[in-house]
């Protein structure tokens, strides 16, 4: 059981979708990957007729459209988030943390899609 669990922490990615070539690090990630490809959404929400590929973008539905729940919430000020990367993100506007800079100026950002966005000013179309 360890031993599994250890590879859990490896950047090892020995799972490879067939359709795509795409490489995971375990069969789950891989199999839900496949379900994107497929069309497949095995999760159903209990309160309406949406269905999801993965239990996490089930239960993030669940608490944005039924429960309205805001289990993450800041130790600082008054903010909750429904999702972990938001409270995350959030939480560097007290800290200051900028951890996505850019490597061709002295920019830097709390989160990487306005680093992307960044980046137009020096390529002209957003990267990644």
């Amino acid at each position: 059981i360890l031993r599994h669990h250890l590879k859990t922490h490896s950047d090892e990615k020995r799972h490879v979708c067939h359709l795509c070539l795409k490489a995971f690090r375990t069969a789950a990630l891989l199999h839900n990957h496949v379900n994107t490809h497929t069309g497949n959404k095995p999760h159903k929400c209990s309160e309406c007729d949406t269905a999801f590929v993965t239990r996490g973008e089930l239960a993030r539905h669940r608490r944005y459209k039924h429960t309205l729940e805001k289990p993450f919430k800041c130790t600082i000020c008054e903010y909750s988030s429904v999702e972990a990367s938001k409270m995350r993100r959030h939480v560097r506007s007290h800290t200051g943390e900028r951890p996505y800079p850019c490597h061709l100026c002295s920019y830097a950002s709390k989160d990487a899609y306005k680093l992307k966005r960044h980046m137009l000013t020096h390529t002209g179309r957003i990267l990644g």
